[in-house]
């Protein structure tokens, strides 16, 4: 009998290799033992077979494609279950064991008597499980594909997003909780432009008027300062404290007074929880004023320590010199508001700065926004103060003089308080101001040129880089057709499409005394050309390279760079040779684009212009950019929603000089506030160790003075050149 199980056991292993080699010949790309299959399907199968989990019905791989979707779920068809046939044939498919809803079907009779033993399983062979299993196995799935994870860049917050187009309709770094803060700037209420010129007149008015008497006195002030150093004072004036001291004090009152708009905007940012220079300036003038007047009285305060009221009067002119800076650029700005509708707005696209048809609202409310130098003082200015209020008690402490505290504080305050701060934004705004407003332009205060800045890319569309005269015709030549219907063809194309090429065709076509006709299904081609229906027929008009991608005949040796040309039906009837002229101010602008890295974005709808035709004519491409034809049409649009500066005037001269000018002030800005902080954060750890280990004869007015001057003079030097491009 064990003979008879060990032959019958073997039988079943020779039949179950015969299947593996059988499948092996079928595809011979997979190679299957049958350790390896029991391992992954033979519990599997087993469990199936016993009926211990029912069969899940298998779906079909595919599904038939169908053109049309159902309207409903309901109308769907049922998708059929081929079934599948077993290994082992008829004797397999006999031996298996039922179906759930197959004994639910054919119920079996109970038995009737209670003892009788339950019927055994039916039993199931070695062979059958292992020809389920490698039937199984042979039927291969085509693998799913599973979307790859999109790309993230190393500070990106969202995934990048693969696109055919060169610049997205909205920029992919844009944070909409600060579009929709912009989105509220802008559209917040605001006053009238009338209104807020007058406003800016008066202020600058007064401001003027402040500056001259503070002048004045800051002059009177340092005068006895240079003669104390150069000896040229009376004794008398040193020892007697009258002399000294009083009329000084008296001096910075009347400075403090005259400067009381400096007192005033300092309140008001610290009603609003910020700090900025100008309070600074009032606390030095405060402080150096108590400290004058203690040396009316020698025996509270040592007379070794000169008090530091010049410098106090000092800060305060300077605060009122970037005072008037500012109103004067602002008034300048509004007053170009002022004028009318401007033809042109200056908006940033996805592509870059652009320039557009728009209105002026929005623009006060973007001329009257932070500027990063502000916000940089307003972060870093409270930890100078607080410093500089710890080091002079600390200074104080180790003199052990109650007397020299307020001379502590004033010295420590005037390292702290940099006569740039009032001067790092208005400076270089009144320079580039001044040059844009001679040029009929204004851009809208730091968040407007901020905005220009960031996108670094000028739109420039056909009428920009080749403005009306600069297109003439060389020649025309036609083939089989009349000439007023060749004129009007190519004439009605470049209006429909927009091109460049408009005005020329127009010209033509008004000496002509013809008409344009209507084109119908308007179409754009990469190859660098256009194509329509005119009356009924097929109409193409473009470049060389165009024509031959159509397959339209050309004239054998033709030398034509610039040619346009026209085919109907697919047959060629005319060439236009149309010159390229280069104008001067579009020379300059393209030069003064490629110096200041601004890469300009063609926004061309002619397929003649490309950067090898700026090449050609202007001697540079400025680094142009040639996006696709769905970006450059997209780009080539004329509607703006957020002014960020004003064109009164044609030309690309004026519009390349509001976009690299506003890069200009940035920089300027930029630069002059890291100086300017940097000044204050030495100015008042140095202060701090001369007055800690009591070096009075080293803190004089005149020292600090020129370690401040030196540092002003870094500060805003980018600033003197802002407008120098």
């Amino acid at each position: 009998m064990d003979h008879k199980q060990d032959w019958e056991f073997e039988q079943t292993l020779s039949e179950s290799e015969l299947l593996l080699k059988s499948a092996a010949r079928d595809d011979e790309e997979i190679e299957y033992s049958i350790e390896s299959i029991l391992a992954e399907f033979g519990d599997r199968e087993l469990a199936a077979l016993l009926g211990n989990t029912p069969e899940e019905p298998e779906v079909p791989d595919t599904l038939p494609i169908t053109d049309e979707l159902p309207a409903d779920e309901e109308d769907a068809p049922p998708v059929q279950t081929p079934p599948v046939p077993a290994a082992g044939g008829e004797k397999a498919a006999a031996d298996a064991p039922a179906t759930p809803e197959e004994r639910a079907a054919d119920p079996k009779p109970e038995p009737e008597t209670a003892g009788a033993p339950p019927p055994e399983p039916p039993s199931i062979s070695l062979q059958d499980v292992m020809a389920q299993t490698v039937q199984s196995a042979l039927e291969e799935k085509e693998p799913v594909l599973l979307e790859p994870p999109r790309r993230r860049t190393l500070f990106s917050r969202k995934a990048l997003e693969d696109t055919e187009q060169l610049y997205d309709t909205e920029p992919s770094d844009a944070d909409p909780d600060e579009e929709d803060e912009e989105d509220a700037f802008f559209d917040a209420p605001e006053a009238p432009v009338e209104q807020t010129l007058a406003e800016y007149r008066q202020a600058l008015r007064s401001a003027r008027g402040a500056l001259r008497v503070s002048a004045v006195i800051t002059v009177l002030v340092w005068l006895p300062q240079l003669f104390l150093r150069f000896g040229w004072l009376p004794e008398t004036f040193l020892t007697d404290p009258r002399l000294s001291a009083l009329p000084f004090a008296l001096a910075l009152v009347a400075e403090c007074v005259v400067g009381r708009s400096v007192f005033a905007r300092a309140w008001e940012r610290l009603r609003g929880k910020a700090i900025s220079c100008e309070l600074l300036v009032c606390l030095l003038c405060i402080a150096a004023l108590g400290d004058t007047a203690l040396c009316l009285s020698p025996a509270v305060r040592s007379a070794q320590a000169q008090p530091f009221y010049a410098l106090a009067a000092l800060a305060m002119s300077a605060a009122l010199w970037g005072r008037v800076l500012y109103l004067r650029s602002m008034y300048d700005t509004f007053r170009i508001a002022a004028i009318g509708q401007a033809p042109y707005m200056i908006a940033v696209t996805a592509g870059g700065a652009a320039k557009r048809d728009g209105s002026l609202v929005g623009f006060s409310n973007c001329a009257a926004r932070e500027d990063s130098a502000t916000h940089w003082q307003t972060v870093l200015l409270p930890v100078i103060l607080a410093a500089t209020l710890v080091f002079a008690l600390l200074s104080t402490l180790k003199a052990q003089s109650w007397g020299l505290l307020l001379w502590n504080w004033s010295v420590l305050l005037s390292g702290a308080c940099a006569l740039s701060f009032p001067l790092v934004y208005a400076l270089p705004l009144r320079r580039v101001t001044d040059r844009l407003t001679k040029s009929g332009s204004a851009v809208a205060g730091f968040a407007g040129a901020d905005a220009i800045r960031r996108s670094n890319c000028l739109i420039l569309t056909d009428s920009d880089l080749f403005p009306p005269g600069t297109l003439t015709l060389n020649g025309l030549k036609i083939f089989g057709e009349e000439s007023s219907k060749v004129i009007a063809y190519a004439a009605s194309m470049a209006r429909a499409s927009q091109s460049g090429l408009a005005r020329l065709f127009d010209e033509l076509l008004l000496r002509e005394g013809g008409f344009h006709e209507e084109v119908a299904d308007l179409e754009f081609f990469e190859e660098g050309g256009v194509g329509g229906t005119i009356r009924g027929e097929s109409v193409l008009l473009g470049t060389e390279g165009f024509f031959r991608k159509k397959g339209v005949v050309l004239p054998q040796a033709l030398k034509l760079k610039t040619g346009v040309f026209l085919a109907v039906d697919g047959t060629l009837i005319a060439i236009f040779a149309v010159k390229y002229n280069a104008a001067e101010n579009v020379d300059w602008a393209l030069h003064a684009l490629h110096r200041n890295r601004i890469t300009p974005v063609l926004a061309v709808r002619d397929g003649n212009i490309t950067p090898a035709l700026l090449k050609r004519k202007f001697g540079t491409d400025a680094r142009a950019v040639y996006p696709k034809l769905s970006t450059r049409l997209a780009l080539s649009e004329h509607d703006a929603d957020r002014p960020y500066a004003l064109l009164l005037r044609e030309g690309l001269t004026p519009y390349a000089e509001v976009v690299v000018g506003s890069k200009r002030l940035c920089r300027a800005v930029r630069v002059g506030s890291f100086l300017s902080l940097l000044s204050a954060v030495l100015g008042t750890l140095l202060a701090f160790y001369l007055t800690f280990i009591s070096a009075q004869h080293a803190l004089s007015p005149l020292t600090m003075l020129a370690y401040l001057l030196l540092w002003a003079l870094a500060a805003l030097i980018d600033g003197f050149f802002a407008d120098r491009y």
